[in-house]
């Protein structure tokens, strides 16, 4: 993808603007509602069939993607996709997305059939389209937008304002993870350049290891949170990355999940995609590969979700903001007796 931005990523930068598919459904309007109140103009326009004319938030209305981007303006500025339509419904809504041009799409539905999901994340590769989801909650980039919910009703309760500087980046499969460690680190001082919910199916249609090339050349980017679970090698593929030097900067890893070591095989827990098979899949095999990448750059595994601060300090990482808690957060409640 060819750059056209000045501040961001290409997931999501000061050029982004997006064309919701499913617009006028309670989640997805309300979502719109709460962003347009916050980012006023990011979210261009919005598509549900046999609604076209209507408003939500004061954005438009169309019935298909092809009639919004017949608005000249419209067409210049659109450029992302976000899909809140049923299960079934996604891959339509994608391929629409795609054969119109449009080059990033986040997808927030749940339970999307892995067939289909095979099908357009093959379809996109071959258009150079990038796809983040299934189960994707979005992106932010507190200086300039959102894409999604992250953050919730009022993102900078987590994030820090838009004036407020930022250089540390979250990716994590979790959405709520995504936001609870970035209102944790910026307490501790480390402002959020961008955060992403790259979704817990099991095909992820971005993956870290996508991620993180652009983030080792944008220099805004001073160290990456990466916050994984059992499933899939996701998480040995970032790993890897490091191990073959094509990823320098600090990074933290924190994989929740451990106590799946000892359970049941082939059994889901939380996301579709957190699931061990065959011996694969283990927390603890993804805890020992980043310990074997710190060995060739700068990583620093948190054990416990409470470390990540300590393990951001530990590698060096300035802050961008005071530290309003000290130097030692201990967790606010244990079940553990002295």
């Amino acid at each position: 993808m060819e750059k056209n931005w000045t501040y961001g990523t290409s997931y999501l930068n000061d050029k982004t603007g997006v064309i919701v598919i499913g617009i006028t459904g309670r989640e997805a309007s309300q979502v719109v509602t709460e962003t347009e109140a916050i980012y006023p103009g990011i979210t261009k326009a919005g598509v549900t069939p046999g609604r076209g004319g209507k408003e939500v938030a004061g954005v438009p209305v169309f019935n298909t993607v092809k009639e919004a981007l017949q608005d000249p303006a419209l067409k210049e500025s659109i450029n992302t996709g976000l899909v809140y339509v049923p299960p079934t419904s996604v891959k339509d809504a994608v391929y629409e997305l795609i054969d119109n041009g449009i080059k990033v799409i986040y997808i927030v539905t749940e339970h999307v059939p892995i067939r289909d999901t095979a099908e357009f994340y093959s379809y996109a590769k071959e258009k150079g389209v990038k796809i983040v989801g299934p189960t994707s909650l979005g992106a932010i980039v507190p200086k300039i937008g959102r894409i999604g919910a992250v953050g919730g009703k009022d993102p900078f309760i987590a994030y820090q304002r838009p004036d407020e500087p930022g250089s540390y980046v979250i990716l994590s499969k979790s959405g709520g993870l995504t936001t609870t460690t970035a209102e944790m680190i910026k307490r501790r001082g480390f402002g959020i350049y961008t955060a992403i919910a790259l979704g817990g199916d099991v095909i992820s249609c971005t993956t870290y290891a996508d991620v993180l090339p652009e983030l080792e050349e944008d220099p805004n980017v001073k160290g990456v949170v990466l916050l994984g679970e059992p499933g899939g090698s996701y998480e040995e593929q970032a790993a890897q990355l490091v191990i073959d030097g094509k990823f320098t900067k600090p990074l933290v890893p924190f994989i929740g999940g451990r106590f799946q070591d000892y359970l049941a095989e082939g059994v889901s827990f939380g996301h579709a995609g957190a699931v061990v098979e065959r011996g694969m899949g283990k927390a603890s095999d993804k805890i020992r590969k980043f310990l074997e990448a710190a060995k060739y750059g700068p990583v620093n595994v948190a054990f416990f979700y409470h470390e990540i601060p300590q393990r951001l300090l530990e590698l060096g990482c300035e802050r961008d903001l005071p530290d309003t808690t000290g130097d030692v957060v201990e967790p606010l409640y244990s079940t553990l007796e002295d």
